[in-house]
């Protein structure tokens, strides 16, 4: 089964390399990485392109031009780009532990996604890591020892709830909520509702969208939290709550009939 694992980008390439580097370190390599780039300002595209002309990993690097944050309609010309029957969606702050797409592609099953959790990495050890990325598999290990882990027990028990409330139809119609750090699924499902809906436009709800759909489709969802162990280096973060963008989505993403194959996706 040849696994494609599709990394969005956008102005993060001291990020994007500690992100691709840990993948040298896996014992299950993917067999080809796309980097899907948001729009990047030209120094960060360069600076992309320079890494990945000696990375060891079959690669290729797609950019679309910057018009706000599309990570939707990124993610999906990852998808286009990538030839992979099994596909792993990683952003580009999450370090991936030695053996996490192991567990990715061993528990891969045709109308299942599985979705990871990342535990947090501070400002002062990310910094580090910025300046000198893990050159072994028990560098990229040592991280997972510094990290906060201390929420991921909960998010499970969440995670376990909102599931069996799901099978009890008394739970909102996108929970277990897809969290887009890192999640997987076969290709051929995905294309079932047509990827991401490229409608969402600005920050938010592009990946609660895509597994509510999944879930219309049939499909079931399974968690790889423990397993799948990653790290999300920090960083500034701005969600917008009062843009005008946000309310447009959540509006968008709260109409009453959504279609399982979306209009504005893949194809």
């Amino acid at each position: 089964m040849k696994t494609s694992l599709i990394v969005n980008v956008y102005n993060r390439s001291a990020w994007l390399k500690v992100c691709l580097g840990a993948l040298l370190h896996q014992t299950v390599r993917p067999d080809e990485v796309i980097v899907a780039d948001d729009g990047s300002a030209p120094d960060e595209d360069e600076e992309v392109k320079a890494f990945l002309a000696s990375y060891p990993i079959s690669n290729d690097y797609v950019a679309q031009e910057d018009k706000g944050f599309r990570a939707a309609a990124a993610r999906n010309m990852g998808i286009r780009h990538s030839s992979g029957e099994y596909l792993v969606f990683l952003d580009c702050d999450i370090v991936l532990m030695p053996d996490a797409l192991a567990h990715h592609v061993e528990r891969a099953r045709p109308q299942t996604f599985l979705l990871g959790q990342a535990a947090q990495l501070d400002e002062e050890a990310t910094g580090s890591l910025l300046n000198g990325a893990p050159d072994s598999a028990s560098g990229v290990e040592a991280l997972w020892e510094q990290a906060d882990d201390s929420y991921l027990a909960d998010a499970e028990k969440r995670f376990k709830r909102a599931r069996f409330l799901r099978r009890l139809h008394l739970t909102k119609r996108h929970k277990p909520q897809l969290i887009s750090n890192h999640f997987s699924l076969f290709r051929s499902d995905m294309e079932c509702v047509n990827g991401f809906d490229e409608t969402f436009e600005g920050w938010g709800l592009e990946d609660d969208d895509l597994g509510l759909r999944l879930y219309q489709s049939g499909m079931r969802v399974d968690s790889v939290f423990r397993e799948a162990r990653a790290v999300h280096l920090w960083h500034d973060t701005h969600k917008p709550e009062a843009d005008a963008w946000v309310s447009q989505n959540r509006e968008y993403f709260e109409r009453k009939d959504i279609p399982t194959f979306c209009e504005k996706g893949l194809r």
